[in-house]
């Protein structure tokens, strides 16, 4: 596997006993990882399985690193070596679950979460990740119950009070939705999820000069993410405010040209402020990308329908549906 570095470490002594040494290596991995310097962990972590190759744990740490650097198939790899050492080793299935997800194959990460529950049914990341894959294969009532039973065992876990916001979201229950946030930002303020997840919860309520404070708030923590600055400029643009908008939407295509609602309300304000060719040229664009997410969408639809997945087609023309209404 071209993950596992060969490395020599000839300052280690060799009166250490061979476990010993396997057993610090995979040790040092682990604080490494804490530091977040996953690179240096997975070093580490190829040190201790040169010493022992069956080290179940440093192949499932390793494996989490590798996620850290976006290498998700490198990290399934990793925790399909770990189970095959010990199946019920619950991080591997979590891990390889968290993988699965971020590659798109929601239907395995439920598989791969069940089998962590069956090792151990109070495990609270693999209901809450449970709960994601669900959430993102449109079952946002399943993915609140997951997320519910997480919260059960663990009270205080942020992740899972976000993801329970983000399905009642998904369900139009705004209201439910920023009470789960205001719980995650109750237990850490600075939560950016849970503030830049409200400020836009604000927005579907139409509450525009709450959502600015909150969305201000989260732009505090990351003055680049344009769906804050998105959200922020159609606050001001709905408060007649668009002199402000303007400024705050162009920041927004400037992080994320894609986001066509930007385009649109930026040729709203353009067009209320008579600058009537920056409005043409800001739907024209909004126009394109709708245009090719459309027809994208589409033949996505289509190619699932003969795939027999109904329900995974059905949300891609709903999809379609709603960049047409718009």
């Amino acid at each position: 596997m071209d993950f596992l570095y060969m490395i020599e470490s000839p300052e280690v002594s060799e009166n250490i006993p061979t476990p010993q040494k396997g057993r610090d290596y995979y040790l040092e991995g682990l604080a490494l990882g804490r530091e977040g310097r996953h690179e240096d962990a997975l070093l580490a972590f190829s040190a201790a399985l040169l010493v022992d190759p069956n080290h179940t744990r440093a192949w499932s740490a390793m494996g989490f690193n590798l996620g850290k650097l976006g290498r998700y198939n490198e990290e399934i790899e990793c925790c399909e070596k770990a189970i095959s050492l010990d199946p019920d080793c619950v991080d591997a299935w979590n891990f390889k679950a968290f993988a699965l997800g971020m590659l798109g194959r929601f239907e395995n990460k439920v598989e791969c979460c069940e089998r962590a529950l069956e090792i151990d049914c109070e495990n609270a990341a693999a209901w809450n990740n449970k709960g994601v894959a669900l959430g993102m294969l449109g079952k946002f009532e399943a993915e609140i119950h997951c997320c519910d039973r997480a919260l059960e065992l663990r009270p205080r876990y942020l992740s899972a009070w976000v993801n329970r916001g983000y399905a009642f979201g998904k369900l139009k229950w705004y209201e439910e939705e920023i009470i789960c946030y205001d719980r995650a930002l109750r237990i850490y303020p600075f939560y950016f999820s849970a503030l830049a997840k409200k400020g836009i919860a604000l927005t579907n309520l139409k509450r525009y000069r709450e959502a600015i404070d909150i969305l201000d708030r989260a732009l505090f923590i990351d003055p680049q993410h344009a769906k804050s600055l998105y959200r922020k400029g159609l606050s001001l643009s709905m408060l007649k405010k668009h002199e402000e908008a303007i400024p705050c939407l162009e920041k927004a295509l400037q992080f994320d040209p894609t986001i066509a609602d930007a385009w649109v309300v930026m040729s709203n304000s353009c067009f209320m402020l008579g600058r009537l060719e920056e409005s043409a040229r800001a739907f024209d664009q909004a126009y394109y990308i709708d245009a090719s997410e459309v027809r994208t969408g589409i033949v996505k639809g289509l190619s699932l329908l003969k795939l027999g997945k109904i329900d995974d087609a059905l949300r891609c023309f709903s999809e379609v549906f709603g960049i047409l209404l718009r």
